[in-house]
């Protein structure tokens, strides 16, 4: 079971995830979202990171949209990333390993976005399953309908995201087989990551 802790901006929500298990750490560049981060303040934390964790083989992954397609590149050697995510729509071929998020609309089904996955993965090393919500580009605390997407969740190399938290997390384990999930809102609260849902999430999701 991977797992990615998203929306990290602080170190004090890092070390929480390393110590508790995480694979993936989010840092989130887009500047519509309220877990938005710099590149400075993502190249500070992650250095720390890596001196405080140097056996820890962690991942730092950095979410872009289209507005910053352009910056992907730059961004990522700047602040030691080592994947990319491309979230919302458009797409993009980077060199860069990446993650593309496909944002699941209620309208949506099973069949299409097994398709999506098969593209997306064409292009992508993963995808991640999120739930559409306009003018949002994921974190939003919402899950879309696993029963009718179960084939999507579990396929090889899709993480499963959209509403997770440590109260549900075992109904999705105990009858999918999701290859990774990605939590972001679900391991905070009153907006700020929580430690304590954090170790809780992961200690379930690693035992499943």
């Amino acid at each position: 079971m991977q797992i990615k802790i998203c929306g990290i901006k602080d170190l004090e929500s890092g070390e929480a995830s390393i110590i508790s298990g995480a694979d993936y750490l989010g840092f989130n560049f887009i500047e519509s979202s309220k877990r938005v981060i710099s590149p400075d303040n993502a190249l500070g934390i992650i250095n720390n990171l890596r001196k405080k964790f140097p056996k820890r083989k962690f991942k730092c992954v950095g979410l872009f949209d289209k507005n910053i397609f352009n910056s992907i590149e730059k961004i990522s050697e700047y602040s030691k990333l080592d994947f990319v995510q491309i979230c919302g729509e458009g797409d993009i071929d980077t060199p860069v390993p990446s993650m593309k998020q496909i944002r699941i609309k209620s309208e949506d089904t099973d069949e299409l976005i097994i398709k999506k996955i098969q593209d997306s993965l064409m292009i992508h090393n993963y995808v991640i399953l999120d739930t559409y919500k306009e003018n949002a580009l994921g974190g939003t605390g919402e899950k879309f309908n696993w029963n009718e997407f179960k084939n999507s969740i579990n396929t090889t190399n899709v993480f499963s995201s959209g509403g997770l938290n440590p109260e549900n997390i075992l109904d999705l384990l105990n009858n999918f087989s999701p290859f990774g999930i990605d939590i972001a809102s679900g391991v905070e609260t009153n907006g700020k990551k929580d430690p304590k849902k954090i170790k809780r999430i992961i200690e379930l999701s690693k035992k499943n």
